[in-house]
């Protein structure tokens, strides 16, 4: 089962496959540049206190975004399939 959502809703441990990062132009190069984009795997690291950052690792690359920011990335996160067992 899918699950979009906002890359700030993802726990701490989760990955996920983003969908859209915000379109404007200098952010978004940036951050194609660090592997955050469009059809990239991230896995979320950790969370700042007190709703600061987050630390995510993308296709080998570690980095460390706002909060604000992290609320603005689609993502998809695949749900484990039950199996009964």
């Amino acid at each position: 089962m899918l699950k979009h959502m906002k890359l700030s809703e993802l726990a701490a441990g989760e990955s996920a496959e983003i969908l859209a990062v915000p379109p404007e132009r200098p952010l978004a190069e940036r951050l194609k540049m660090l592997n955050v984009a469009a059809g990239k795997q991230i896995k979320v690291l950790r969370f700042a206190p007190f709703g600061g950052g987050v630390m995510l690792e993308a296709e080998g690359v570690r980095l460390a975004l706002c909060g604000s920011l992290a609320a603005k990335i689609a993502v998809i996160k695949r749900e484990p399939k039950g199996d009964g067992v």
